[in-house]
């Protein structure tokens, strides 16, 4: 079938156009193909063309609005505002906005409003928002889904309330609450936070929120830390009244606010917290979950009072829940756990007595190194008498499996030799970051960290592409706590660090093994951005 001289014009060659007259370029020239082009697909490829010429400038808007007011084509329309969006201009708003069908039914027509939202949303020109507000209630997900993401980096304060509405509307999918939840955190309004606060513990169709709602709470700042600490002391009656009606466990919230607020670093959380540590409860697994997180905020926090309630807590057997307490005291850093560390050394199965083991030589050193010998040389004897109680794995070669866990507690010799290298020398421990050793790098940052000497940020920065989870956790706790202490290097970090970490949080995406530790890396990211 034969094709018209401009789609022809365009198989021949995007730049010069052979055979057709005119100057190509000209906005006259594009504009009278364009039109000239009977099918919309031609139209289409004639707009593509144009968008790939090089010769697409603001001296072509004028032509470009005329053929998008008079466009009947959806798909047409779509890519008149894509090439709209490589100009960016905000002369292209008004027609943008006239373009646009609220009503649109069919696929086409929601697909060329949508392209006509990204386009909007790229010029960033507070005008559109009236226009794409009610595009929040849009026939289509592509539209919604589109508007949400628009408004929120738009940070539209006019679309706070239609998007509270969205993320707790139990009638759309799950994937447009969390797009809604998280325009809400980008937007940063102080209006959204009991609903924030409410979707934290919401689940639908087996979809968590979770993830979404706790980090837009963070973005939020001291406005969430305010709705938080009521619901942290169970002092929020609306809360409770919503939690009874919708099946909630008020425990909760206590947990969810703890590591919530432990985010934000909010000190007047620590009192609440600490008694957070005695909460009680029928059930024991929510009565240990919310102690651990509030074991877990208060260590962020770097609450020194929290040290002497969590040295008495290490009596816990459960190693599930040993492991929380005495690792929020190895990041609270100091000696005045170590009897208590000591004494939970000898009590418990062997998991549970390497736990207290381990945090000795997080925070220990040369002194302590005749106590951990003296553990290595009692565990075959404490190794036969569990084998005595239980016919656990291995217990049928005792003499064996005493002498295999001894030599794995004989390991963490090498921390407290580098506790008593390094004593009193931050640098020493910065020349430790270097080895390879997971265990020894995640003690060097905790020592770092807590050092306050801003001018290691860097250096630990450097590493946080760290494979290993925990040893990563440790660094980024020690680069925020540094960044915290110091304007000074959270400047430096933004402009020698921040586009590998942004790349580094992109790469990772979707990768299971990172996805928790990452939500700390991704608040990292915003706090040096953002100081």
């Amino acid at each position: 079938m034969a094709r018209s001289l401009a789609a022809l014009c365009v198989a021949l060659s995007f730049l010069t156009l052979a055979g057709c007259k005119g100057d190509p370029s000209s906005p006259e020239y594009w504009g009278s193909n364009i039109q000239q082009s009977r099918r919309a697909e031609d139209r289409i490829r004639m707009i593509e063309a144009l968008r790939t010429s090089g010769k697409l400038n603001e001296s072509f808007l004028p032509m470009l609005h005329e053929q998008l007011a008079g466009e009947k084509k959806p798909e047409v329309r779509a890519a008149l505002a894509r090439a709209l969006g490589d100009l960016k201009s905000k002369d292209s708003v008004e027609p943008l906005k006239a373009a646009l069908d609220p009503a649109a039914g069919d696929m086409s027509s929601q697909l060329a409003n949508k392209a006509m939202v990204t386009t909007l949303g790229s010029i960033g020109d507070p005008r559109a928002v009236p226009a794409l507000v009610p595009l929040l209630r849009a026939k289509d997900n592509y539209t919604r889904i589109e508007a949400v993401q628009v408004l929120g980096t738009m940070k539209a304060k006019e679309a706070v309330e239609p998007l509270i509405a969205l993320a707790t509307d139990e009638t759309v999918e799950p994937f447009l609450n969390k797009k809604a939840i998280e325009a809400l955190g980008n937007i940063g309004d102080p209006r959204a936070a009991p609903a924030l606060i409410r979707m934290l513990t919401k689940e639908r169709k087996g979809k968590s929120f979770y993830v979404e709602s706790s980090y837009a709470l963070f973005q939020l700042g001291q406005p969430a830390a305010d709705a938080l600490l009521p619901a942290l002391e169970g002092r929020d009656e609306d809360l409770l009244k919503w939690a009874k009606a919708n099946g909630v466990n008020p425990a909760s919230y206590p947990m969810k606010a703890a590591t919530v607020l432990g985010d934000l670093r909010d000190k007047r959380a620590v009192g609440a917290l600490v008694k957070q540590l005695s909460f009680t409860h029928s059930d024991a697994q929510i009565q240990a979950l919310v102690r651990m997180q509030a074991a877990d905020a208060l260590a962020r926090l770097r609450a020194a009072e929290a040290v002497k309630p969590l040295a008495a807590m290490l009596t816990e057997t459960d190693p599930t829940v040993r492991d929380a307490y005495v690792r929020a005291l190895t990041r609270l850093g100091g000696r005045d756990a170590l009897p208590a560390l000591e004494k939970a050394a000898g009590t418990g199965d062997f998991d549970t007595r390497e736990i207290a083991v381990r945090g000795l030589a997080m925070l220990g050193d040369g002194r302590d190194l005749p106590l951990l010998q003296k553990l290595v040389a009692a565990e075959p004897a404490r190794t036969a008498a569990d084998c005595k109680k239980t016919s656990e794995e291995g217990c049928d070669n005792a003499a064996a499996l005493g002498k295999k866990r001894a030599d794995q507690l004989a390991k963490y010799t090498k921390l407290l030799e580098a506790g008593q290298a390094c004593a009193g020398n931050v640098g020493c421990w910065a020349q430790r970051l270097d080895k390879s050793d997971p265990l020894m790098l995640e003690r060097a940052a905790l020592e770092l960290g807590r050092s306050g000497v801003a001018d290691h940020a860097g250096t630990l920065a450097a590493r946080l592409s760290e494979r290993n989870t925990e040893s990563r956790l440790a660094l980024i706790l020690a680069v925020t706590w540094l960044t915290e202490d110091s304007k000074d290097a959270a400047n430096k970090l933004r402009e020698s660090a921040l586009p590998a970490l942004r790349k580094q949080l992109q790469d990772e995406q979707g990768m299971t093994q990172f996805a928790t530790v990452n939500e700390d890396l991704r608040r990292l990211v915003a706090r040096i951005d953002h100081t």
